[in-house]
């Protein structure tokens, strides 16, 4: 009896066009949204917020970015620097705020540079006022810098970094320099840092000693200065600092007011005397990964045809990571490989 009342209700949604199964599945859905609309019921409003941002992610999109964005948005180096800072024996007339100090920036620039406001003491003592602490938000810098130009192949890094609105810091050879002298008031035009690399480049004879060492930057120096009008301070040695210099090159090159500067990614460049385009843009995005701040060697010295092939690619893979492009008198802590 019961089997023939199941035929003759099945019989009928058929007739229907209802089939069984789908009446059961409909039956089963109702229940489920009856116990879920029970349960969601029970929920706090945060919670219930909360659920519908889980199940419906697509609606709630603008509010999950922008809480992502408040919980990711990372502020690093805070300066917790704070006091009272004296320039002592800065002694500054009232009439003339423009007297340089031994950087050869004004005084009055340099502290309006820290502060914002100065204040002055009997007997031109220069007085900042306190430094509230600073927040700086994290940035990728790379700076790119060349080495043992100029050169023919420097003119084409020129044209690539000038279209590009890329600045740069050329270590030059003193004694190329004084040979392409248009070359260097032309680094020097463009806006790029212009630093000491020697003037001979000989190994044997600059790491014989600091004396020789410096010797060879003053000679260098003498003929920047006169291309220039200025004695460039940013030095890098040949080779690096690293298994060529002592602590005593190290302290001479310091008290002389020297900057020292290496480099924490190496384009290879200079591995054999041809390096292909892509093995120079390998090279460098390989090692940019893991670095917020990237001193970058490249050289534009006589036969390095391919690193105007390799740069314009270089730079734009970089600008595509989110890194900006600074000379090196940008840099708050110089890069020196340097080991005891």
């Amino acid at each position: 009896m019961m089997g023939k009342g199941v035929e003759f209700v099945e019989h009928k949604m058929r007739d229907l066009g209802i089939p069984l199964m789908k009446l059961f599945m409909l039956s089963f859905a109702f229940f489920f949204l009856v116990q879920t609309g029970m349960y969601i019921s029970q929920l706090s409003p945060e919670k219930r917020s909360q659920l519908a941002m889980n199940i419906f992610p697509w609606l709630f999109a603008d509010e999950v970015v922008a809480m992502v964005g408040e919980v990711n948005d990372p502020i690093d180096d805070v300066d917790l620097t704070q006091g009272i800072i004296f320039a002592e024996h800065q002694s500054v007339p009232e009439d003339d705020q423009s007297v340089a100090s031994p950087s050869g920036a004004p005084i009055a620039t340099q502290l309006e540079e820290v502060t914002g406001k100065e204040d002055q003491k009997p007997g031109g003592e220069v007085l900042l006022s306190p430094v509230a602490p600073v927040a700086k938000r994290s940035a990728k810098v790379a700076y790119l810098t060349f080495d043992d130009g100029p050169s023919d192949i420097t003119p084409q890094v020129l044209d690539i970094l000038d279209k590009y609105k890329v600045q740069a810091t050329f270590f030059v050879i003193g004694s190329q320099a004084d040979a392409r002298p248009d070359l260097i008031r032309r680094i020097r035009s463009e806006g790029h840092l212009i630093g000491n690399h020697t003037y001979s480049h000989r190994y044997r004879q600059i790491y014989s000693s600091p004396t020789a060492f410096i010797q060879d930057l003053q000679q260098a120096e003498e003929v920047l200065h006169r291309l220039l009008d200025e004695r460039p301070k940013h030095v890098r040695a040949p080779g690096g600092t690293k298994g060529n210099m002592s602590v005593e090159f190290i302290k001479r090159l310091t008290e002389q007011g020297y900057v020292l500067h290496d480099w924490n990614v190496d384009s290879r460049d200079t591995a054999a005397p041809v390096v292909g385009a892509e093995s120079i843009y390998g090279q460098v995005l390989r090692q940019v990964a893991d670095k917020e701040k990237a001193v970058i060697l490249f050289h534009d010295g006589p036969g390095k045809i391919s690193l105007p092939v390799a740069l314009p690619a270089i730079i734009e893979e970089l600008t595509k990571q989110g890194f900006a492009f600074k000379s090196l008198e940008h840099i708050a802590r110089p890069v020196v490989m340097y080991q005891h």
